[in-house]
């Protein structure tokens, strides 16, 4: 009888680097696509003289699109293969980030990011279900390791996109707005081709056929609704606290430190919460994560002072791509292994419809109240409701790691 191979040891240092590989998918699917928006919006507000509430739409129907592409993410694995489901979604992300650059037209930018939004999810999703396999072949400690490596690579993307964006606009300003979308375009290509040569080196786990499984996996209901939670309480920082800093008078230079800041932080979380992720039973690690990250949304709605605002920014960058990283594991370590693409969907999909409500009603507070305050002090509530529901999903079931044995 063949050997299980979530048994079989590999070796760590071989799949640590598949996986920095592998991370260059969320560097492109968040770090470019969803949330270099922020640094983008003041001058597409400026330029092409968008309300709130319309920026807010270009990130709600950027959520839509991540819905739709959460929901097909496990049909198409086992329609087309996990590896080129992922590497497609990734190659359209590319794409259509050039095309962005391509007009002004709100309903065609809208149609845009749209796209964005179904390929990026694609995208993340197929990335993390695949270094999740790989975590099982690996001990808790290592596993948790693998995560935190895969997700920091949005953290790189954000410092990344901190780094080269506002650079455009010192050179052109804000009418420079469609060679932003060029660079990081350029950006997410080159991490196309090193998370495809890492898919092609990683082992994946044999897909169901298609419509062979339902939507909702059993066993992570409060965990789900978590995650809902967070996807509407975080996306409002992430669309308009540049906006805020703009607002309340930082130089284009301290804005572009802000975002640096809270990139780097993103990139370096999964070594900062390495023993609580370790730890972790059930959605507890995910909880604590929760009421740090409320902490962070609801600093700018309270004060304006400079110092608080980075300190928000670097607690935020700490907490929400590690959040993520929790609750894929909670999610993993859930379930069966062949269900994994499947949790990860389901998961993704609950999360986007989050995403879909926060950008619009907080830009909607934002257009009713003069600024982006009381849309953050909503979003923090909204996280600690989070923090009780992830709480409350039961311990993980031990046996299918294989740190276990």
């Amino acid at each position: 009888m063949a050997a299980d191979p979530l048994t079989v040891a590999r070796p760590f240092q071989r799949d640590l680097l598949i996986v920095i590989g592998l991370a260059a998918s969320p560097l492109v699917a968040l770090g470019c696509s969803r949330f270099a928006y922020a640094l983008l919006l003041p001058a597409m507000r400026s330029d092409l003289g968008w309300s709130f509430t319309t920026a807010g739409l270009m990130n709600t129907v950027n959520a839509v699109g991540y819905l739709v592409g959460a929901l097909g993410t496990a049909w198409a694995a086992a329609k087309l293969g996990q590896r080129p489901a992922f590497v497609g979604s990734l190659v359209i992300t590319v794409l259509a980030l050039a095309a962005t650059a391509a007009s002004s037209s709100l309903e065609v930018l809208l149609a845009v990011r749209t796209i964005l939004g179904i390929a990026g999810a694609g995208a993340f999703v197929l990335g993390g279900a695949i270094t999740s396999t790989i975590s099982r072949w690996h001990t808790p400690h290592r596993a948790a390791v693998l995560i935190g490596t895969y997700f920091a690579g949005g953290g790189v993307g954000i410092v990344a996109s901190g780094l080269l964006v506002p650079a455009v606009f010192e050179r052109l300003g804000p009418a420079g707005w469609p060679t932003g979308w060029l660079v990081l375009a350029v950006l997410a290509a080159v991490g196309t081709v090193a998370a495809t040569i890492a898919a092609y080196a990683a082992p994946t786990t044999p897909a169901a056929a298609p419509g062979s499984r339902s939507f909702w996996v059993s066993g992570l209901g409060r965990l789900a609704s978590g995650y809902l939670l967070f996807g509407a309480g975080y996306i409002g920082y992430m669309t308009f606290i540049i906006a805020l800093l703009t607002q309340v008078g930082l130089s284009p230079k301290e804005i572009a430190a802000f975002w640096v800041a809270l990139g780097v932080a993103g990139a370096v979380s999964g070594q900062v919460w390495a023993r609580l992720l370790r730890g972790a039973r059930g959605g507890s690690a995910a909880a604590v994560l929760f009421v740090l990250l409320a902490v962070a949304t609801g600093i700018p709605a309270l004060t304006s002072a400079t110092p608080a605002l980075y300190a928000s920014g670097v607690l935020f960058g700490l907490c929400f791509l590690s959040l993520v990283g929790a609750v894929t594991a909670a999610g993993r370590d859930a379930v069966d292994p062949a269900d994994t693409t499947a949790a990860l969907g389901m998961l993704t999909t609950v999360f986007a419809l989050g995403q879909v409500i926060g950008p619009w009603f907080t830009g909607l507070l934002a257009d009713r109240t003069g600024g982006q305050q009381w849309g953050l002090g909503v979003s923090a509530v909204v996280l600690l409701i989070g923090a009780v529901l992830c709480r409350l999903q039961p311990p993980r079931r031990i046996g299918h790691d294989a740190g276990a044995r």
